[in-house]
């Protein structure tokens, strides 16, 4: 079982062909238990219910909205309500948010962050939460198309401030009483050497993705101090694989100038889900540290998360740019294997529906209309694609040409190559491109035309 984990790509200890694992998914006699750990944990996952909507502001400003999920405790000795805040969704300005939480009654309140400072002031447009439209939650429900308008005049009922910055990740207690967005580490500063990188956490991350989330695995970390004088460069890894795949990037990128900054997230979840929450991470942290521009460079899988991402954050108004976007051996049209798991295998991994060739996912990557497929979607203005290609075979092959792993026409996908600003081809393996040389030197040479 260990062994057919280790062969989906992207992962740090082994760059066997995802092909030949998912072909091998139907074979129970091998797979049961780890089919069965997919089914539990996706059970679990089943178990919370969704809330998401839009929300808008009065006062027409491009100013930050935090909207805030809070949850209902109980009442006090004078029978009033009481409520935590059980999570909160950061936007540059008006726009779509969505929370996952555990069944229970909740209520929203939001607000327009005038000054940036993800706190409330008495003086920032409020919208009090409405006692008469309580959400109750039942396990695997949703709330869908909730409309929350924060009035120009409105005010927070309270004297204080609800500091949004302390919902950061904690230990594990009561875990299917939180939501997940609570458990994201943002800012923490990791070597790429801890413990939670490691080979075994990264493959469980496919199998068993709600144990990785409630780990407070998941988010954004520093490897050294921020220092606002150098430029943010943000590393997505690919599926089974963790920050640790980029070592030897980190290690020759010229520290002086760049702070590397690395996205860990679980790999058996849905793309755009995964999408979703590196787009609030990075607002939050934005608003936090105040940085202008960051780069984006990204392996595999880790490709199609960033584009999702980038699609997602850089809108009208957005408070930072991303003036270089860097893809290594992308399968940008998909992966066929993925199709074969989803008809064969006993439990589906979410993730392969997101892989399979012309996944609902993957069309809007490209499309602005994904159902026709007529108009493409291209990237933000000042966001440049250097799209990274590799070619070399690890083994006798008979079939597509492709690096081992992921086939060179999914890697030069059409729809991928529309707005591509150059491509590069590496004659290396999925993974040895990581270690090559010449990809250091490129990623460099592309970095110092940005500067830091």
């Amino acid at each position: 079982m260990t062994r057919l984990k280790r062969a989906f790509w992207g992962g740090a200890s082994s760059p066997r062909i995802l092909r030949y694992a998912l072909l091998c998914a139907g074979a129970l006699a091998l797979t049961a238990c780890m089919f069965l750990d997919v089914k539990k944990q996706q059970a679990k996952i089943d178990e919370f219910c969704t809330f998401e909507g839009r929300v808008s502001a009065e006062r027409r400003e491009q100013k930050p909205i935090v909207v805030v999920l809070l949850r209902k405790t109980g009442a006090d000795l004078n029978r009033r309500e009481s409520w935590e805040i059980a999570d909160h969704f950061v936007l540059d300005g008006p726009g779509r948010w969505a929370f996952r939480a555990s069944a229970d009654t909740y209520g929203l309140v939001a607000f327009q962050d005038l000054n940036a400072d993800l706190k409330v002031q008495q003086n920032e447009p409020f919208l009090r939460l409405d006692a008469g439209k309580l959400l109750e939650c039942k396990p695997g429900g949703a709330h869908k198309d909730i409309a929350l308008v924060i009035p120009a005049a409105g005010r927070p009922r309270f004297g204080g401030e609800a500091d949004i910055t302390s919902l950061q990740a904690r230990p594990v207690h009561q875990q299917m009483q939180v939501s997940l967005g609570q458990l994201t580490t943002l800012g923490q500063i990791a070597s790429l050497a801890d413990p939670r990188f490691a080979d075994k956490v990264t493959e469980d991350s496919l199998w068993r993705p709600l144990d990785f989330i409630m780990e407070g695995y998941a988010g954004i970390y520093f490897l050294e101090a921020y220092d606002a004088a150098k430029l943010p460069v943000l590393f997505v890894h690919g599926i089974n694989g963790s920050p640790a795949n980029f070592r030897t990037l980190v290690e020759r990128l010229d520290r002086r100038r760049f702070q590397p900054w690395v996205y860990y997230y679980p790999s058996g979840a849905y793309l755009g889900a995964v999408a979703d929450h590196l787009t609030q991470s990075m607002r939050t942290l934005q608003l936090q540290h105040g940085f202008r521009q960051f780069a984006v460079v990204a392996h595999s899988m880790g490709g199609l998360v960033s584009r999702g991402f980038v699609l997602r954050y850089e809108t009208p108004g957005s408070r930072a740019a991303i003036p270089l976007y860097v893809t290594i051996a992308t399968p940008w049209g998909g992966h066929k294997a993925a199709q074969t798991g989803i008809n064969t295998a006993p439990v589906v991994v979410r993730v392969w529906e997101d892989m399979a060739p012309g996944s609902a996912y993957l069309r809007t990557l490209f499309y602005s209309d994904p159902e026709t497929q007529k108009q493409h979607r291209g990237l933000p203005r000042g966001t440049p694609h250097h799209l990274l290609f590799t070619y070399k075979q690890t083994g006798v092959s008979m079939g597509e040409a492709g690096d081992g792993t992921v086939t060179v026409s999914s890697q030069l996908d059409w729809s991928a190559q529309l707005d591509a600003a150059r491509l590069y081809g590496f004659n290396e393996s999925h993974m040895s491109v990581l270690e090559s040389t010449a990809t250091s030197a490129l990623v460099n040479e592309l970095l110092a035309k940005v500067g830091g």
